[in-house]
């Protein structure tokens, strides 16, 4: 099957003529090259559509369709409409893989005999930071069901549609939502059902990270909707021996979005709070020292988990992360 299976590719399209050369030609210069290349123009109101119409000229692999703006998830489900695939995979207009990416992938697919594979994925920030990389599994490997539930409620394996191969037999769970993280209903119906998922072991998408993007913007009740989200998770993990990761989880992610409604001042969303607050004391029982969370923060969390004032404990936090980094940009840390 693997000198015959059709992958499709579908890449929405919105404002992003500065990236979409790139991305397209990531995908064009592919080494599998049984491929159906499918651009969504999401009524782009830029120079997007006619560079669309010239790809298309220039590789018979490529389909283009143009649309009224309907947001990422509509113009995914547009591309799955007409896509042909025995294989589906989607890739964002900004970002861009690795020539070898769906090689790998339909790979790891048919060796493990899964409905979807996935790869791990470089970061790359557009505002200098050094690239990173995140890592789901080491080894070409594959999980079992149990495996993917617990990873998939802790956070160790995320919904992104972008750097995964999925098997036609699961087109039917790829209907995405119209909303802000349309990723995550999406992995959270289709998750259960898989048996097995395989992993290629290395990093072959590139994730950019720019300052307009929806995950860097500044906050917005849209964005509550990745709480929302994240406490449905937590759900499936309830009476599961990882329900205290799954819930310390939502509690960072809470937090993180509490501090930005504070350090924005977006009263607007004041309703929120009490809310998130209550994920904060839910979670922060189960809180464990981790990578991505300063141990101030869990400090932090730890304080409003107890009744702490979460402005007088969020105010404590904006001066004490000041002070952080005047003494570091000082070198007084770097220097003991």
């Amino acid at each position: 099957m693997s000198h015959q299976a059709l992958i499709s590719v579908i890449i929405p399209v919105y404002k992003v003529e500065k990236y979409l050369d790139q991305c397209v030609e990531s995908i064009v210069a592919q080494t599998y090259r049984n491929l159906e290349i499918i651009l969504v123009d999401d009524g782009s109101p830029d120079k997007c559509p006619e560079m669309c119409d010239s790809w298309a000229r220039k590789d018979s692999r490529i389909k283009v369709v143009h649309k009224k703006n309907g947001g990422l998830g509509d113009a995914r489900n547009a591309g799955l409409a007409i896509a042909k695939g025995d294989f589906i995979g989607f890739v964002d207009s900004d970002d861009w893989c690795e020539s070898c990416m769906y090689e790998e992938l339909l790979h790891a697919c048919l060796k493990f005999d899964v409905l979807v594979s996935a790869c791990n994925v470089w970061v790359d920030w557009e505002n200098g930071w050094p690239t990173s990389c995140t890592e789901f599994e080491k080894e070409n490997r594959c999980w079992n069901q149990l495996e993917i539930q617990e990873n998939f409620c802790i956070g160790k394996i995320t919904a992104w549609a972008w750097n995964k191969l999925y098997k036609r037999d699961v087109v039917d769970f790829l209907s995405f939502p119209h909303q802000a993280y349309e990723d995550i209903p999406v992995a959270r119906n289709l998750y259960p059902k898989l048996e097995r998922l395989a992993f290629t072991g290395t990093a072959l998408y590139h994730y950019r990270q720019r300052s307009s993007s929806i995950v860097n913007s500044s906050v917005r009740r849209s964005h509550f909707v990745l709480i929302e989200e994240n406490r449905k998770i937590v759900d499936m993990a309830a009476q599961k021996p990882y329900y205290g990761k799954s819930a310390a989880e939502l509690a960072v992610m809470s937090f993180k979005f509490l501090e930005k409604i504070y350090s924005n001042s977006a009263e607007n969303l004041d309703d929120l709070i009490p809310s998130l607050l209550n994920d904060i004391r839910n979670g922060s029982t189960y809180l464990m020292p981790r990578g991505d969370v300063h141990k101030v923060d869990m400090l932090f969390m730890k304080m409003i988990a107890k009744g702490f004032p979460y402005r007088i404990v969020l105010k404590i936090r904006y001066l004490f992360r000041k002070a952080y980094w005047f003494f570091d940009m000082k070198g007084v840390r770097r220097n003991k």
